[in-house]
Protein backbone atom coordinates (compact mmCIF):
# COMPACT_ATOMS: atom_id res chain seq x y z
CA UNK A 1 0.00 0.00 0.00
CA UNK A 2 2.84 2.39 0.72
CA UNK A 3 4.21 2.39 -2.80
CA UNK A 4 0.91 2.64 -4.64
CA UNK A 5 0.72 5.90 -6.56
CA UNK A 6 3.78 7.37 -4.84
CA UNK A 7 6.95 6.04 -6.44
CA UNK A 8 7.16 5.21 -10.13
CA UNK A 9 8.75 1.81 -10.94
CA UNK A 10 11.30 3.69 -13.07
CA UNK A 11 12.96 4.93 -9.90
CA UNK A 12 13.02 1.43 -8.45
CA UNK A 13 15.06 0.29 -11.44
CA UNK A 14 17.15 3.44 -11.25
CA UNK A 15 18.15 2.70 -7.67
CA UNK A 16 19.77 -0.53 -8.77
CA UNK A 17 21.98 1.09 -11.40
CA UNK A 18 25.45 2.60 -10.76
CA UNK A 19 25.06 6.02 -9.09
CA UNK A 20 21.29 5.59 -9.15
CA UNK A 21 21.13 6.06 -5.39
CA UNK A 22 22.85 9.47 -5.61
CA UNK A 23 20.60 10.57 -8.47
CA UNK A 24 17.45 9.71 -6.52
CA UNK A 25 18.83 11.52 -3.47
CA UNK A 26 19.32 14.61 -5.66
CA UNK A 27 15.73 14.39 -6.85
CA UNK A 28 14.55 14.00 -3.27
CA UNK A 29 16.51 17.07 -2.18
CA UNK A 30 14.78 19.12 -4.88
CA UNK A 31 11.46 18.16 -3.31
CA UNK A 32 10.00 16.14 -6.21
CA UNK A 33 9.15 13.17 -4.02
CA UNK A 34 8.57 15.23 -0.91
CA UNK A 35 5.72 17.08 -2.59
CA UNK A 36 3.96 13.80 -3.26
CA UNK A 37 4.36 12.11 0.09
CA UNK A 38 5.93 12.62 3.50
CA UNK A 39 6.36 8.86 3.61
CA UNK A 40 9.22 8.93 1.11
CA UNK A 41 11.98 7.97 3.56
CA UNK A 42 10.42 4.67 4.71
CA UNK A 43 9.36 3.95 1.14
CA UNK A 44 12.87 4.74 -0.06
CA UNK A 45 14.35 2.25 2.41
CA UNK A 46 11.86 -0.46 1.41
CA UNK A 47 12.77 0.07 -2.25
CA UNK A 48 16.36 -0.87 -1.47
CA UNK A 49 15.28 -4.21 -0.02
CA UNK A 50 12.43 -5.43 -2.21
CA UNK A 51 13.09 -7.04 -5.63
CA UNK A 52 11.96 -5.09 -8.67
CA UNK A 53 9.34 -7.72 -9.52
CA UNK A 54 7.52 -7.04 -6.28
CA UNK A 55 6.42 -3.68 -7.65
CA UNK A 56 4.93 -4.74 -10.93
CA UNK A 57 3.40 -8.24 -10.69
CA UNK A 58 0.35 -8.42 -13.00
CA UNK A 59 -3.06 -8.81 -11.38
CA UNK A 60 -5.32 -8.78 -14.45
CA UNK A 61 -4.00 -11.48 -16.77
CA UNK A 62 -5.70 -12.68 -19.94
CA UNK A 63 -4.43 -15.90 -21.55
CA UNK A 64 -5.05 -16.52 -25.24
CA UNK A 65 -3.31 -19.87 -25.17
CA UNK A 66 -4.33 -23.07 -23.32
CA UNK A 67 -0.64 -23.80 -22.72
CA UNK A 68 -0.21 -20.41 -21.06
CA UNK A 69 -3.31 -20.92 -18.93
CA UNK A 70 -1.99 -24.23 -17.58
CA UNK A 71 1.36 -22.65 -16.74
CA UNK A 72 -0.30 -19.70 -14.98
CA UNK A 73 -2.26 -22.02 -12.71
CA UNK A 74 0.86 -24.10 -12.06
CA UNK A 75 2.59 -20.88 -10.96
CA UNK A 76 -0.22 -20.11 -8.53
CA UNK A 77 -1.65 -17.24 -10.60
CA UNK A 78 -5.21 -18.52 -10.90
CA UNK A 79 -6.71 -15.66 -8.88
CA UNK A 80 -5.05 -13.12 -11.20
CA UNK A 81 -6.56 -14.55 -14.40
CA UNK A 82 -9.51 -12.51 -15.71
CA UNK A 83 -9.99 -14.16 -19.11
CA UNK A 84 -9.13 -17.31 -21.10
CA UNK A 85 -10.01 -18.88 -24.46
CA UNK A 86 -12.91 -21.26 -25.07
CA UNK A 87 -10.36 -24.08 -25.24
CA UNK A 88 -8.77 -23.49 -21.86
CA UNK A 89 -10.11 -26.41 -19.83
CA UNK A 90 -7.19 -27.40 -17.63
CA UNK A 91 -6.97 -27.33 -14.72
CA UNK A 92 -10.75 -27.59 -14.12
CA UNK A 93 -10.69 -24.15 -12.45
CA UNK A 94 -9.95 -22.65 -15.87
CA UNK A 95 -13.52 -23.46 -16.95
CA UNK A 96 -14.81 -20.96 -14.39
CA UNK A 97 -12.90 -18.05 -15.91
CA UNK A 98 -14.57 -15.57 -18.34
CA UNK A 99 -14.22 -16.75 -21.93
CA UNK A 100 -12.58 -14.49 -24.52
CA UNK A 101 -13.62 -16.61 -27.51
CA UNK A 102 -11.43 -18.47 -29.99
CA UNK A 103 -7.67 -18.11 -29.52
CA UNK A 104 -7.08 -17.33 -33.21
CA UNK A 105 -8.20 -13.68 -33.00
CA UNK A 106 -7.89 -10.86 -30.49
CA UNK A 107 -10.65 -8.44 -29.48
CA UNK A 108 -8.71 -5.25 -28.77
CA UNK A 109 -11.72 -3.38 -27.43
CA UNK A 110 -12.32 -6.08 -24.83
CA UNK A 111 -8.65 -6.14 -23.88
CA UNK A 112 -8.70 -2.38 -23.28
CA UNK A 113 -12.05 -2.44 -21.46
CA UNK A 114 -10.89 -5.22 -19.13
CA UNK A 115 -7.71 -3.25 -18.33
CA UNK A 116 -5.48 -6.27 -18.69
CA UNK A 117 -1.94 -5.76 -17.41
CA UNK A 118 -0.56 -8.93 -19.03
CA UNK A 119 -1.64 -10.81 -22.15
CA UNK A 120 -0.35 -14.32 -22.88
CA UNK A 121 0.05 -15.14 -26.58
CA UNK A 122 1.51 -17.85 -28.79
CA UNK A 123 3.41 -17.71 -32.09
CA UNK A 124 0.24 -17.47 -34.18
CA UNK A 125 -0.52 -14.09 -32.55
CA UNK A 126 2.68 -12.36 -33.70
CA UNK A 127 0.72 -10.47 -36.38
CA UNK A 128 -1.12 -8.60 -33.61
CA UNK A 129 1.93 -7.40 -31.67
CA UNK A 130 2.33 -4.05 -33.53
CA UNK A 131 -1.20 -3.04 -32.55
CA UNK A 132 -0.68 -4.26 -28.98
CA UNK A 133 2.43 -2.10 -28.82
CA UNK A 134 0.50 0.94 -30.05
CA UNK A 135 -2.20 0.32 -27.44
CA UNK A 136 0.47 -0.24 -24.77
CA UNK A 137 -0.98 -3.60 -23.76
CA UNK A 138 1.76 -5.67 -22.06
CA UNK A 139 2.17 -9.17 -23.51
CA UNK A 140 4.43 -12.19 -23.54
CA UNK A 141 4.67 -14.76 -26.34
CA UNK A 142 4.84 -18.30 -24.96
CA UNK A 143 7.29 -20.25 -27.12
CA UNK A 144 6.68 -24.00 -27.21
CA UNK A 145 8.56 -25.57 -30.12
CA UNK A 146 11.19 -27.27 -27.97
CA UNK A 147 11.75 -28.28 -24.35
CA UNK A 148 14.26 -25.43 -24.00
CA UNK A 149 11.73 -22.90 -25.29
CA UNK A 150 9.03 -24.21 -22.94
CA UNK A 151 11.34 -24.03 -19.93
CA UNK A 152 12.44 -20.54 -20.93
CA UNK A 153 8.81 -19.39 -21.28
CA UNK A 154 7.99 -20.79 -17.82
CA UNK A 155 11.03 -19.07 -16.30
CA UNK A 156 10.22 -15.69 -17.91
CA UNK A 157 6.58 -15.87 -16.84
CA UNK A 158 7.66 -16.81 -13.33
CA UNK A 159 9.82 -13.68 -13.11
CA UNK A 160 7.04 -11.44 -14.42
CA UNK A 161 4.55 -12.87 -11.91
CA UNK A 162 7.01 -12.93 -8.98
CA UNK A 163 6.70 -16.73 -8.88
CA UNK A 164 10.33 -17.67 -9.54
CA UNK A 165 10.41 -20.51 -7.02
CA UNK A 166 7.36 -22.22 -8.48
CA UNK A 167 8.67 -21.70 -11.99
CA UNK A 168 12.01 -23.25 -11.07
CA UNK A 169 10.26 -26.22 -9.49
CA UNK A 170 8.13 -26.73 -12.61
CA UNK A 171 11.14 -26.50 -14.93
CA UNK A 172 13.15 -28.86 -12.73
CA UNK A 173 10.34 -31.41 -12.87
CA UNK A 174 10.23 -31.32 -16.68
CA UNK A 175 14.00 -31.65 -16.98
CA UNK A 176 14.03 -34.51 -14.47
CA UNK A 177 11.52 -36.41 -16.64
CA UNK A 178 13.69 -35.78 -19.71
CA UNK A 179 16.76 -37.08 -17.90
CA UNK A 180 14.94 -40.17 -16.65
CA UNK A 181 13.52 -41.09 -20.06
CA UNK A 182 16.71 -40.48 -22.04
CA UNK A 183 18.74 -42.55 -19.59
CA UNK A 184 16.34 -45.50 -19.94
CA UNK A 185 16.27 -45.50 -23.76
CA UNK A 186 19.96 -44.84 -24.26
CA UNK A 187 21.55 -47.45 -26.52
CA UNK A 188 18.25 -49.07 -27.54
CA UNK A 189 17.18 -49.63 -31.13
CA UNK A 190 15.21 -46.72 -32.56
CA UNK A 191 11.96 -47.77 -34.24
CA UNK A 192 10.49 -45.55 -36.96
CA UNK A 193 7.65 -43.58 -35.39
CA UNK A 194 4.81 -41.90 -37.24
CA UNK A 195 3.04 -39.33 -35.06
CA UNK A 196 -0.38 -38.30 -36.36
CA UNK A 197 -1.50 -34.91 -35.02
CA UNK A 198 -4.76 -34.43 -36.96
CA UNK A 199 -7.16 -36.43 -39.13
CA UNK A 200 -10.86 -36.87 -39.88
CA UNK A 201 -12.04 -39.35 -37.27
CA UNK A 202 -15.51 -39.96 -38.74
CA UNK A 203 -14.25 -41.75 -41.86
CA UNK A 204 -14.28 -45.56 -41.78
CA UNK A 205 -10.96 -45.65 -43.59
CA UNK A 206 -8.12 -43.19 -43.34
CA UNK A 207 -7.40 -41.36 -46.60
CA UNK A 208 -5.01 -38.62 -45.48
CA UNK A 209 -3.78 -37.09 -42.25
CA UNK A 210 -1.28 -34.62 -40.80
CA UNK A 211 1.89 -35.74 -39.07
CA UNK A 212 4.70 -34.21 -37.04
CA UNK A 213 7.81 -33.31 -39.01
CA UNK A 214 11.20 -32.85 -37.38
CA UNK A 215 11.38 -29.12 -36.66
CA UNK A 216 8.83 -28.96 -33.85
CA UNK A 217 8.09 -30.11 -30.29
CA UNK A 218 6.87 -33.56 -31.37
CA UNK A 219 9.94 -34.25 -33.48
CA UNK A 220 12.06 -33.58 -30.41
CA UNK A 221 9.79 -35.75 -28.24
CA UNK A 222 10.16 -38.72 -30.59
CA UNK A 223 13.96 -38.41 -30.46
CA UNK A 224 14.07 -38.00 -26.66
CA UNK A 225 11.75 -41.00 -26.24
CA UNK A 226 14.17 -43.22 -28.15
CA UNK A 227 12.54 -43.26 -31.56
CA UNK A 228 13.28 -42.09 -35.08
CA UNK A 229 10.77 -39.88 -36.83
CA UNK A 230 9.43 -41.86 -39.80
CA UNK A 231 8.76 -38.55 -41.55
CA UNK A 232 11.98 -36.93 -42.71
CA UNK A 233 10.37 -33.61 -43.67
CA UNK A 234 12.22 -30.65 -42.13
CA UNK A 235 10.83 -27.58 -43.89
CA UNK A 236 7.15 -28.18 -43.11
CA UNK A 237 6.33 -28.66 -39.45
CA UNK A 238 3.16 -30.68 -40.02
CA UNK A 239 3.03 -32.15 -43.54
CA UNK A 240 0.00 -33.93 -44.95
CA UNK A 241 0.42 -37.62 -45.75
CA UNK A 242 -1.74 -39.70 -48.11
CA UNK A 243 -2.58 -43.39 -47.76
CA UNK A 244 0.04 -44.14 -50.40
CA UNK A 245 2.54 -42.07 -48.44
CA UNK A 246 1.79 -44.09 -45.32
CA UNK A 247 2.62 -47.30 -47.15
CA UNK A 248 5.86 -45.81 -48.44
CA UNK A 249 6.89 -44.62 -44.98
CA UNK A 250 5.99 -48.00 -43.44
CA UNK A 251 6.40 -46.97 -39.77
CA UNK A 252 7.18 -49.44 -36.98
CA UNK A 253 5.06 -47.46 -34.51
CA UNK A 254 2.02 -45.23 -34.99
CA UNK A 255 1.08 -42.72 -32.29
CA UNK A 256 -2.31 -41.15 -32.97
CA UNK A 257 -3.20 -37.96 -31.08
CA UNK A 258 -6.97 -37.68 -31.38
CA UNK A 259 -7.66 -34.89 -28.89
CA UNK A 260 -10.81 -34.77 -26.77
CA UNK A 261 -14.40 -35.38 -27.83
CA UNK A 262 -15.47 -32.16 -26.11
CA UNK A 263 -13.74 -30.11 -28.79
CA UNK A 264 -14.29 -32.44 -31.76
CA UNK A 265 -16.27 -31.10 -34.71
CA UNK A 266 -17.16 -32.94 -37.90
CA UNK A 267 -18.96 -32.07 -41.12
CA UNK A 268 -21.10 -35.17 -40.64
CA UNK A 269 -23.58 -36.06 -37.90
CA UNK A 270 -21.74 -38.54 -35.74
CA UNK A 271 -21.88 -40.18 -32.34
CA UNK A 272 -18.72 -38.95 -30.64
CA UNK A 273 -18.90 -41.68 -28.03
CA UNK A 274 -18.72 -44.28 -30.80
CA UNK A 275 -15.84 -42.54 -32.52
CA UNK A 276 -13.80 -41.88 -29.39
CA UNK A 277 -13.47 -45.58 -28.78
CA UNK A 278 -9.99 -47.06 -28.95
CA UNK A 279 -11.10 -50.18 -30.84
CA UNK A 280 -12.87 -48.06 -33.46
CA UNK A 281 -9.91 -45.70 -33.88
CA UNK A 282 -7.39 -48.52 -34.21
CA UNK A 283 -9.68 -50.24 -36.69
CA UNK A 284 -9.42 -47.25 -39.02
CA UNK A 285 -5.67 -47.75 -39.28
CA UNK A 286 -6.02 -51.52 -39.60
CA UNK A 287 -8.42 -51.18 -42.54
CA UNK A 288 -6.26 -48.58 -44.29
CA UNK A 289 -2.81 -50.07 -44.82
CA UNK A 290 -0.94 -53.19 -43.77
CA UNK A 291 2.21 -51.39 -42.69
CA UNK A 292 4.62 -52.78 -40.10
CA UNK A 293 2.99 -50.94 -37.18
CA UNK A 294 -0.42 -52.39 -38.12
CA UNK A 295 0.88 -55.90 -38.64
CA UNK A 296 2.60 -55.92 -35.26
CA UNK A 297 -0.16 -54.19 -33.33
CA UNK A 298 1.99 -51.12 -32.59
CA UNK A 299 -0.82 -48.53 -32.86
CA UNK A 300 -1.19 -46.26 -29.85
CA UNK A 301 -4.26 -44.03 -29.51
CA UNK A 302 -3.74 -41.10 -27.15
CA UNK A 303 -6.90 -39.27 -26.18
CA UNK A 304 -6.98 -35.97 -24.34
CA UNK A 305 -5.94 -32.39 -24.96
CA UNK A 306 -2.82 -32.82 -22.83
CA UNK A 307 -0.98 -34.40 -25.77
CA UNK A 308 -1.75 -31.39 -27.95
CA UNK A 309 -0.43 -28.82 -25.47
CA UNK A 310 3.36 -28.65 -25.09
CA UNK A 311 3.79 -26.87 -21.79
CA UNK A 312 3.63 -27.55 -18.06
CA UNK A 313 2.85 -31.25 -18.63
CA UNK A 314 5.57 -31.88 -21.24
CA UNK A 315 7.15 -34.50 -18.99
CA UNK A 316 3.89 -36.44 -18.97
CA UNK A 317 3.75 -36.33 -22.78
CA UNK A 318 7.34 -37.55 -23.09
CA UNK A 319 6.79 -40.48 -20.74
CA UNK A 320 3.64 -41.54 -22.61
CA UNK A 321 5.53 -41.49 -25.92
CA UNK A 322 8.46 -43.40 -24.45
CA UNK A 323 6.19 -46.14 -23.09
CA UNK A 324 4.62 -46.54 -26.55
CA UNK A 325 7.94 -46.55 -28.40
CA UNK A 326 9.76 -48.81 -25.92
CA UNK A 327 7.22 -51.02 -24.12
CA UNK A 328 10.03 -53.46 -23.32
CA UNK A 329 11.50 -50.98 -20.82
CA UNK A 330 10.36 -51.15 -17.21
CA UNK A 331 8.71 -47.78 -16.68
Amino acid sequence: MLCAGVVHPHYVNLLRKPFGFLFCCHIWERGIFLKRSKLFLPIFLIMLILPVTAWASPKRIISMTPVGTEILFALGQGDNIIGVTNFCDYPPEANKKPKMGDFAALNFESLMAMKTDLLLLQDMHMQFTPQLDRLKIPYIVMKQNTIDEICDSITRLGKICSAQDKAQKLVSGILADVKMVTSKVKGLNKPKVLLCVSRELSEKQINSFYVAGNNNFYGEMIALAGGENAVTEKKISYPQVSLEGLMTINPNVIIDLVGDKTFYHSKDKIDVDTIFNEKYLKGQWQRSAKVDAVNKGRIYIMQGTVYLRPGARSGMILKAFAKAIHPEVKW
